[in-house]
């Protein structure tokens, strides 16, 4: 970090004394700003993990800093070396209940920054620059209760686990790495010193690579883990103040030359040709040219031709009229269209009660859980967006991916009469549909694949379905909001 501000500063100096000479009001500024920031949507990998949950770490708005010294050449460039940092909550990782994250970067570039002199006391500009940024992260993880008080593992936190042990991820650590960033800002004229300055920058940082550990909440052992955050970087808008050293009011009235007078010119007279050409003699114009002959006169006829005056214009044919029927077939009479076919409504859900199957035994003495919403324990994740052939191409990917996503695709589809499991699920099988209102059934939480009896929400997003033709009458849905799987009854 210090050889980077002994080049930086050495760096300044040499252009500065190169281009003293170019303009006096040139001079050295020092720039102050604060306002707010957000950090761009992360990733993480490795032994912490926001892969498959929800759209990785999100940030919310927080304060920012930056402070920057510089040398202004007066002939629309500057250079500055320019320390930033902000530090924002990331929130929870990927939705995952009982985890969090936080992020703080700190950044140190050299910028240079070219000015648009041509707004009178505004000055806006643009600018890039080149450096180091550090990265501390703050993440942890632990396993919680589900809806029906079992132990649930967290998907954010990876690791073999036995069935009563409860652990949990922390990692509190910074790295650092090259950075770049990119900028645009308006100044105004406050003084011949004093700059009101504001400013917007985007921040693109490298992979930060962390460690910390896996506790065992029962035993207290430890173990070490690490994580790769990805996708780093930053948008921030500040706004402050620049005070550039020296006596510019002085420097800039001796800078400016005296105006020298004009130097008279002498040319000899000159002609106007008929053309408008100026020459020094007649003889140079050029030939006028013989008068064009008289326009003929032309009539418009209706098809969009012309025909000479008093001559008649080709006869006008009459079209009939046209009608284009539902199915998008054109005819001369609506009542020769064919009839519009009737929608046939989806076939009713099934019935609520015993099955031998577990995944459709529904507990009619029990009372469903009324869900709020959709997508706290996702278990193919949000599929809003996909048509049923896509949805289809989704699941088949998770079935060639994971041995416990393979397995429980193989036992639903077996349990829904195809013999060889999810080997003879076709996209054809799969089509789209909103359940009504109070729809109840055993509803899959999580990618371990539990379910519980529950009631969907009511809002319309929520209820919106992948339904699933089966081969011995049960019906089977996929909810698009958190793919996770609905044995509907009523």
């Amino acid at each position: 970090m210090k050889i980077l501000l002994f080049t930086a500063a050495s760096a300044m100096s040499l252009i500065a004394a190169n281009a003293a000479h170019a303009d006096d009001q040139e001079g050295w500024y020092l720039r102050g700003n604060a306002g707010v920031g957000v950090h761009t949507d992360a990733e993480i990998q490795g032994d912490m993990t926001s892969a498959g949950h929800g759209n990785g770490i999100q940030s919310q708005v927080s304060p920012a800093a930056s402070l920057g010294l510089g040398y202004d050449f007066g002939e629309n460039w500057r250079v500055e070396l320019d320390g930033d940092t902000l530090w924002t909550d990331m929130g929870s990782i990927g939705g995952i209940p009982s985890s969090s994250a936080k992020l703080r970067t700190n950044t140190l570039m050299l910028n240079a920054l070219y000015d648009f002199d041509d707004f009178g006391k505004w000055e806006p500009y643009v600018g890039a620059g080149l450096g180091f940024v550090q990265g501390k992260a703050n993440l942890t993880a632990h396993d919680f209760p589900s809806v029906d008080n079992a132990l649930t593992r967290t998907p954010a936190c990876l690791g073999a686990r036995t069935l009563d042990q409860a652990d949990s991820c922390d990692i509190s650590d910074k790295d650092s790495g090259f950075g770049w960033q990119l900028m645009a800002g308006l100044g105004r004229k406050i003084s011949d010193n004093l700059t009101w300055d504001t400013h917007y920058t985007y921040l693109n940082g490298p992979n930060l690579d962390v460690e910390g550990l896996r506790t065992n909440g029962i035993t207290g052992a430890s173990a070490p883990i690490s994580a790769k955050l990805s996708d780093v970087g930053a948008h921030t808008i500040m706004t402050g103040l620049r005070y550039t050293f020296g006596d510019h009011a002085h420097s800039a009235a001796k800078a400016m030359p005296k105006a020298l007078p004009p130097t008279p010119v002498f040319a000899p007279a000159e002609i106007t040709c008929w053309d408008g050409a100026m020459v020094l003699e007649a003889s140079q114009c050029a030939a006028k040219p013989a008068p064009a002959p008289a326009p003929v006169e032309v009539t418009s006829c209706w098809d969009g031709s012309f025909v000479n005056a008093g001559t008649s214009c080709p006869t006008q044919t009459v079209v009939a009229d046209t009608y284009t029927c539902w199915d998008g077939t054109v005819t001369y009479d609506l009542s020769t269209c064919a009839i519009e076919p009737v929608a046939v409504a989806q076939t009713n859900l099934n019935a609520c009660g015993s099955s031998p199957v577990a995944i459709f035994d529904i507990p009619t003495n029990q009372s469903p859980k009324q869900m709020a919403r959709l997508g706290t324990m996702p278990e193919f994740g949000d599929s809003h967006g996909l048509t049923p052939s896509q949805f289809y191409d989704k699941l088949n990917a998770r079935y060639n991916a994971t041995a416990n996503d393979k397995a429980y695709l193989n036992y639903l589809f077996k349990s829904m009469g195809y013999s060889n499991g999810w080997a003879d699920a076709q996209a054809y099988m799969f089509s789209e549909e909103v359940l009504p209102v109070g729809t109840r059934g055993l509803l899959g939480l999580g990618e371990q694949h539990h379910y519980s009896y529950s009631i969907l929400p009511t809002n319309d997003r929520d209820r919106q379905a992948f339904r699933i033709q089966s081969a011995n009458g049960v019906v089977v849905h996929f909810m698009k909001t958190c793919g996770n799987y609905m044995y509907a009854c009523e």
